[in-house]
Order: structure tokens, then C-alpha cells, then sequence
């Protein structure tokens, strides 16, 4: 290992590897919210806590359906009865037909018996054509609202829940969910059906071999019981040990540069090896005990088959009016068909459990407080740009300020830069315009109208933002550039490419503006990216202009490109910057110094440097050796 690299610990390494390219800002104000940075990948299974409100729910989507439920179900009591009629018909064709020689009776039975198979057949495959339709359905409702709502959702809930997290709702819990409407109810029905209808017609044949039967209840229910557990609490592990190994490898990837900056790629080879020897521990434990259940089943099977004809062997050749052999083979053929149902009750009970846990993360989701509940009732039909704040309070979690009594005003069409040290509350500021989050305390206005009483959407989309850290999505250059406003034409996407400085470099890409751009937009530079933003902003003409370290991730030529692309955007727009490289504002109107969630000065950039305060001092360290 290199001496010049000094060790960190893999917690050390993991903060790194997770924070290396976001912005310090961003970091300190994550930090401050409470929410951390979290490890991707589901936490596995867990048991439901809400088990009948979350029923009670489901049957509520179910109820849509009912009339169809309701079929469905007497088609599977009246199929899964008439299968089980087959071995009573077979215990009177030898007492009735065979032993006496009717073979025209024998006949009829085997008529009889082939025609309920073929029924039983139809009526299983209509029963669940028609449970797993209904199934799809409820989960695209399901699917489509818990996706709706986290559009709804307030930035706060993206703050508390890890994007792994929230991916697993829509995708693996929904599909948990899925598993146990389309299959675990039908068949659950079904083994309960066949355990008692069995059970009667055991009786009805011949109570003494029943009873017989009855007697290994006991020893399966006690078996089946401890394996169950067991092999729940593997698998429960080794969802655990997956996602943790999930987790380790899209860390990784995501945080590769520091990794290797650090030179820590062995820690994280032996942590993979560790984890992945926990997973074959777990995996392999679950696998052994999941391998018991059904070998034991077969065997109790073939142990209760031989015991109920042995012992109807002896009765009826020591109490011969007792039993007879058309009942042995029926109360025989029962017992084979009684061990399974209780085997699958206990596996389906598991897959129950897991629909049950999965659907209650999801209505967790689908509950979330709409970001709209609250939202105002007034429209912008004209947009000058005054902003003004007005004693502003702010603190993402309780107890903690972000933002002090921040008061200041920008007239239509002035340039205000922000600045100050990291995690000074310079970004929660343009936040609170946009109003991702609520105010404390204090008013923020825009030309007059407090904004808590515009319309979230109207007051968005006349907010042009234009990030540190662009975000392209999958698609065309095109399209990424109309993203900025669907009811713009071609020729409008086009020219605002030409403001923007980006329709040279887009017209030498290999199919211009039909090109496709990669998740995320890996496969242009950050300059390409940046320009492709400020070409969507343009497009949507807004009133009022955000600019969030927009060139700091750029060399100084590239810069120099953005910065004129900017200055086309800004004409004639109140514009609001962030900045830390203190050159880039030089010209503003009016600069405001925060420092701890605090503004403590405001001017313009000669009368800044005359104050000879914090905005002094950090220019001379910027600019002066």
C-alpha cells in the first residue's frame, strides 16, 4: 500500500465514498434535516405490524370485485369438493361393482370419475385466469397511486426515505403483494377445503381409520411447525445479508473514484467476501431446513398410507364387519391427501405474511402527506420578480435554526448573489422559494403575494432553476430540452438551444438533437449538460432565475461559454446566485453575506470590499496570496 494514502476506516471510507461529489452545502444541510446518507438496497423481511388495518384495506380493493370473488370462490369449493369425491367413488366401485363383478357399474364409476376430473381441471384453471386478472388489476391501481403520490410527495419525505428504500415499495413490495393476491389466497382456500373436506369424508368411509389418520396430526402439526420457523428465520437472513451485499456493491460503483483515490479497494474486496460468506451461511441454512420439510412430509405420507392399510388389513380380517376393503382404499388414498394441505398451509401462511408486510409499506407510501394539501390558491398571470423576505425562520428538523431572521428584497430585474462558508444556509434559501419546504416563521413574497398562497405549480413554473449538478433523463438531447415546456414547438426547442450556446456542439453529436442520452447523462461532459439546462430554462421562460452554482464544476473556458449562455438568460430577469468563486459576481446588485443561517452583510461588491468585513476578508483569501 502507498505510504502517501493514509488508512481510513470503512466507515470513514463509506462517508467519503458517499459524499465525495455532492456539494459541501448540500452535505452540511443533509446533515441538518437528519437524514443521513443511507446505504442502498431493501432491509429484507419484516413482519407487519398493522395486520388487520391492512387487510381491511386490501379487501376494500378486493371489494371492486366482490361479485367476481364471490364466484370464483363457490367455483373452488364446488371443484376442490367434487376432487375429493373421486376416492369415495373409487371405495364404492370396489365394494359395489368390482367384488361383486358388475363391470358395467365399473363403467359408469370410471365415466363418472374422469368427467369430475376434467371438470375439477376447467373449474381450477377459470378460478385462477379469473384471481390473477383481478390480481393485475388491483396491483396497477395499487402500482399507479403509490407512484402518483410520491410525485405529490414533499421534498422532507425524499429527505427521511433512501431512494433504495423508496424503490423497493413501488417495485418489490407491489410484486410481494401480487404473489399472495394471485396465488396464496386461492390456494390457501383450497388447502383449508381439502384438510376439512377430507377429514369428513374420512369419516364417512370409516371413523375407526380416521381416527387412525388423526393421530399424526399431532407429530406433523409439531414438525411442520419447528421447521417453519426455522427456515423463516434463514430466509428473513438471508434477505438481510442480500441486501446488505446489494448495498456494498452499488456503494461501491457509486463512490468507485474514492475508492481508488484512497487506495482502499482490498477492505471492500474482504468486506464483499465476508458479507457473501454470510449470505451462503444464511442461504444455506434456510436451504437445509426447507430440504427436511418435504422429504419428512413424503415419508409420514407413505408412513400414515401403510399404517392406515395395515391396520384396516387386521380389522377386517379380525372384526371383519367393521371395514371393508373398498374403505381401506378410500381412507387410504385420503390420508395421502391430507398431509399435503397442512405443509402448504404453513408455506403460505409465510408468503401471507410477507403480501401482508409488503402492502403495508406501500399504503405507508400512498398515505403520504401531499405536498399539495396545503397548497395556496392563487394564480400568476403576470410575473415581474420582486422577491422580498420578510423575518424569515427556518429549521429542518425542530430545535435546530437553518436560517435566522433573514430580511432583504431584490427588485424586478436585479441580479442578488448569495454568498458565504459551507452549510450557511445559502441553497435552504433558494429552497424556500420554490417552496420545496415551510417557513417557521416570516413571509417570502413575490410582487407582494406572499408565495404560501400561490399555487405550487404556478409559482414552479415560473421559477427557472439551474443547478450544480445537472440532471439529464433518458431520451433524446430533444426532448431534454422541450422537458423545460411541452407546449413549445420544434422551432422553439431550437432557438433556445441557440441562446443557451448549445446548438453547435448538439448539431455535431451523430444525430443531433435526436441523439440518446444515457441515465443520467454520462455520455456528455458537465459543461455539455450544463448548457442543455440553461437551453430547458430558456425554454420555459421564467419570471425569476435561480442559479445554483451553475459553473463550478467546469473548467475556466467552458465556464467563460456558460457564463455568456447565462447572461442571455438573465436579461430582464430578477436573478438570484450562488457562488463561491466571488469573480463570477462581481457585477451583481446587491450580494448578501450568510454565515450560520444568518445575514450579516449586504451590498454591492465595492461597498462589500470598502466594509472591509467577512465578504472582504473571504475575497482577499480568494484572490490575494
Amino acid at each position: 500500500m502507498r505510504k502517501d494514502f493514509k488508512v481510513l476506516t470503512k466507515e470513514q471510507l463509506r462517508e467519503k465514498s458517499a459524499t465525495i461529489f455532492l456539494d459541501e452545502d448540500q452535505q452540511r444541510e443533509e446533515s441538518q434535516r437528519g437524514g443521513g446518507f443511507r446505504r442502498r438496497g431493501g432491509s429484507g423481511f419484516q413482519k407487519p405490524k398493522k395486520i388487520r388495518e391492512t387487510v381491511a384495506r386490501i379487501i376494500r380493493y378486493l371489494g371492486v370485485y366482490k361479485l367476481w370473488i364471490v364466484v370464483i370462490t363457490l367455483f373452488t369449493i364446488v371443484g376442490t369438493l367434487a376432487n375429493l369425491s373421486i376416492p369415495y367413488l373409487f371405495s364404492l366401485a370396489i365394494d359395489d361393482f368390482i367384488l361383486p363383478g358388475d363391470f358395467e357399474g365399473v363403467a359408469i364409476i370410471i365415466i363418472l370419475i374422469v368427467v369430475i376430473a376434467v371438470f375439477n381441471s376447467l373449474i381450477r384453471f377459470i378460478a385462477r385466469f379469473s384471481m390473477v386478472r383481478i390480481a393485475q388489476r388491483i396491483i396497477k391501481k395499487i402500482r399507479k397511486q403509490a407512484f402518483d403520490q410520491l410525485m405529490k410527495a414533499p421534498v422532507s419525505y425524499y429527505d427521511d426515505k433512501g431512494s433504495g428504500d423508496t424503490a423497493s415499495r413501488i417495485a418489490n413490495d407491489v410484486d410481494l403483494l401480487n404473489a399472495s393476491l394471485g396465488q396464496s389466497v386461492l390456494e390457501t382456500i383450497n388447502s383449508v377445503l381439502v384438510l376439512i373436506g377430507v377429514t369428513v369424508y374420512m369419516f364417512i368411509l370409516s371413523w375407526s381409520l380416521a381416527i387412525v389418520v388423526l393421530l399424526f396430526v399431532p407429530i406433523m402439526a409439531l414438525f411442520v411447525v419447528f421447521v417453519s420457523k426455522r427456515t423463516r428465520k434463514g430466509f428473513k437472513e438471508q434477505q438481510i445479508h442480500l441486501a446488505s451485499l446489494n448495498g456494498i456493491v452499488e456503494e461501491n460503483i457509486a463512490g468507485m473514484k474514492a475508492v481508488k483515490l484512497y487506495n482502499q479497494e482490498q477492505p471492500f474486496i474482504d468486506e464483499f467476501k465476508g458479507e457473501n460468506d454470510k449470505l451462503r451461511r444464511a442461504g444455506f441454512t434456510a436451504q437445509v431446513y426447507a430440504g427436511i420439510l418435504w422429504p419428512f412430509i413424503h415419508f409420514m405420507n407413505n408412513l400414515i398410507y401403510l399404517v392406515v392399510i395395515a391396520v384396516g388389513a387386521l380389522l377386517f380380517l379380525y372384526a371383519p364387519f367393521t371395514v371393508t376393503i373398498g374403505q381401506i382404499a378410500g381412507v387410504s388414498t385420503y390420508s395421502r391427501n391430507f398431509i399435503m394441505p397442512m405443509a402448504n398451509l404453513s408455506q403460505l401462511f409465510n408468503t401471507l405474511m410477507q403480501g401482508i408486510a409488503g402492502a403495508e409499506r406501500i399504503f405507508e407510501l400512498i398515505d403520504t402527506d401531499s405536498e399539495y394539501a396545503n397548497d395556496g390558491e392563487a394564480t400568476i398571470k403576470r410575473f415581474d420578480g420582486k422577491i422580498t423576505f420578510e423575518a424569515v425562520h427556518f429549521s429542518y428538523v425542530e430545535g435546530v435554526k437553518v436560517l435566522e431572521d433573514i430580511s432583504f428584497e431584490a427588485n424586478a430585474g436585479e441580479v442578488i448573489a448569495i454568498v458565504g462558508p459551507t452549510g450557511g444556509g445559502k441553497t435552504t434559501t433558494i429552497s424556500l422559494i420554490n417552496r420545496f419546504y415551510d417557513l417557521d416563521s416570516g413571509k417570502i413574497l413575490i410582487d407582494g403575494t406572499p408565495i404560501d398562497t400561490i399555487k405550487k405549480d404556478e409559482l414552479r413554473k415560473r421559477v427557472g432553476v439551474v443547478l450544480q449538478d445537472t440532471k439529464l433523463f433518458k431520451g433524446t438531447v430533444f426532448k431534454n430540452i422541450h422537458y423545460g415546456d411541452f407546449t413549445q414547438d420544434e422551432d422553439a426547442v431550437i432557438n433556445a438551444a441557440k441562446q443557451a450556446g448549445a446548438h453547435d456542439f448538439i448539431n455535431k453529436l451523430p444525430k443531433g438533437y435526436e441523439t440518446r442520452v444515457q441515465e443520467g447523462g454520462e455520455n456528455f461532459s458537465q459543461g455539455e449538460r450544463q448548457l442543455i439546462s440553461i437551453a430547458r430554462t430558456i425554454l420555459n421562460n421564467p419570471g425569476l432565475l435561480i442559479l445554483d452554482e451553475a459553473t463550478s464544476n467546469i473548467d475556466t473556458r467552458t465556464e467563460a461559454k456558460i457564463q455568456k449562455s447565462m447572461q442571455t438568460l438573465m436579461q430582464g430577469r430578477t436573478s438570484i446566485v450562488i457562488a463561491h468563486r466571488l469573480q463570477t459576481i462581481e457585477k451583481a446588485d446587491r450580494i448578501l453575506v450568510i454565515q450560520q443561517g444568518k445575514l450579516i452583510e449586504s451590498g454591492n461588491h465595492k461597498q462589500l470590499l470598502e466594509a472591509r468585513g467577512f465578504y472582504h476578508n473571504l475575497y482577499q483569501s480568494q484572490f490575494e496570496s
